[in-house]
């Protein structure tokens, strides 16, 4: 019993450093500010990563001895989204958004607390397929506000009072009862808009994939420059709320014993 504790214990303290890791502000972290931030050893921190070192989940600097995310990450999180269930059914669908919309399709998903985006599809002169696997800002991307709109109450409060609504560009909402206002009105309408909230002269628009709970499971999203859209961009949510629709069907979804509009 002494055993299992002791191995839950350095588990649960491999999980604290490696969440410190978890944001693009510090790219590098050393030993004594691990333990800091930790309240935890020097001795045990610098053991701990040297094991996870071993295993390719951090990696040392050897010019400054600070301590970075390894590859490993990189790895497992590729496999993560490549392996994703709703990979197979949503990505057939994007070229096809693509190319109705002559616009950037995508879907992403939400899981602690951040918004990954999964697959983006782009008509050039090729069709090519990025594989993202990367978070998008919460409070500006349509992605994100969609997100939060569908959320639990008691968690989307949670979660507005831990993130810092940055002003990212002019129209961005930076200020809780505007964002709050806003996610009741991307509930209500069904769609989210990111209309030049992350970058100044693009937009985003997304709509909600549910499940067959009726639950929030996926973003499917179109974006590009301003121009680039419908002047009221209704052609563009109407389509792509219908190809959401189609897709959660897909997924199960249904409403009062039939299928209906999201």
């Amino acid at each position: 019993m002494v055993e299992t504790n002791l191995r839950y214990k350095t588990l649960t303290d491999l999980s604290r450093i490696l969440s410190l890791f978890e944001t693009q502000e510090i790219e590098e972290r050393s030993v004594s500010d691990i333990s800091k931030s930790l309240e935890m050893l020097p001795s045990k921190v610098s053991r701990m990563l040297k094991t996870l070192e071993i295993e390719g989940f951090v990696e040392k600097n050897r010019h400054t001895g600070k301590f970075r995310i390894g590859a490993r990450f990189l790895q497992l999180g590729l496999l993560y989204v490549l392996n994703h269930p709703l990979r197979r059914i949503i990505l057939p669908h994007l070229e096809q958004v693509a190319k109705d919309l002559d616009l950037v399709a995508a879907w992403g998903i939400f899981k602690n607390g951040r918004t990954i985006v999964v697959d983006r599809f782009r008509l050039d002169n090729r069709p090519m397929i990025y594989l993202l696997g990367s978070d998008v800002s919460l409070h500006s991307s349509s992605y994100g506000k969609l997100f939060l709109a569908y959320l639990p109450e008691e968690e989307q409060r949670r979660i507005l009072k831990s993130i810092v609504l940055v002003k990212l560009a002019p129209a961005t909402i930076d200020n809780l009862p505007s964002m709050r206002a806003e996610l009741a009105k991307v509930k209500e309408k069904g769609y989210a808009v990111d209309d030049g909230e992350t970058r100044e002269g693009l937009v985003g628009i997304s709509a909600p994939v549910l499940d067959d709970a009726g639950e929030l499971a996926a973003a499917l999203t179109v974006s590009g420059d301003v121009a680039d859209f419908s002047k009221d961009r209704a052609i563009e949510i109407n389509y792509l709320r219908e190809k959401a629709l189609f897709i959660s069907r897909q997924l199960g979804y249904r409403a009062h014993g039939v299928f209906s509009a999201l």
